[in-house]
């Protein structure tokens, strides 16, 4: 009996570190995806695809809400279909129901680009918050190490 309860119990700790294993693996694909389409390739045509009805904004230049992301996003320059991304994603990092990007932004915010940590909260697999940092490139530095 002392055994049957052990095993059970081993067997329901597995499948509970796979399924967190599982859960941030699928929120770390689900925001990466996100940032690739929308972001680095200006696709406001597939934020419902990723955003969750709740979106929560901690950008103070920007308002709450998937409508006010999805107007921002519209209110960017028109991209060529062929163009390449406008940066790439350096780091992905997950916790429980956070993601978080470490990203080269080539042209924004500085004439360098730009280093940013984006921190996003999954939620039934939708993006329902974000906070970022977002610091321009500099011309120099004051040591040989980069940003990223």
């Amino acid at each position: 009996m002392k055994k049957s309860f052990l095993i059970i119990a081993l067997m329901f700790i597995c499948n509970s570190v796979m399924a967190g294993t599982n859960s941030l693996e699928s929120n770390k694909k689900l925001v990466v995806d996100f940032y690739t389409q929308v972001l680095l390739h200006g696709r406001a045509d597939v934020i419902d695809q990723y955003i969750g009805d709740e979106y929560i904004q901690h950008n103070p230049t920007v308002a709450s809400g998937k409508e006010a992301f999805r107007q921002l996003i519209e209110s960017f320059p028109p991209r060529d279909k062929n163009a390449p991304p406008s940066g790439k994603i350096v780091r992905v990092v997950a916790e429980g129901d956070l993601v978080v990007l470490h990203v080269n932004n080539y042209y924004w915010p500085g004439s360098n680009g730009g280093a940013i940590v984006d921190i996003f909260r999954v939620k039934n697999n939708k993006i329902v918050e974000h906070w970022d940092v977002i610091q321009a490139i500099p011309d120099s530095s004051k040591n040989d190490n980069t940003m990223f």
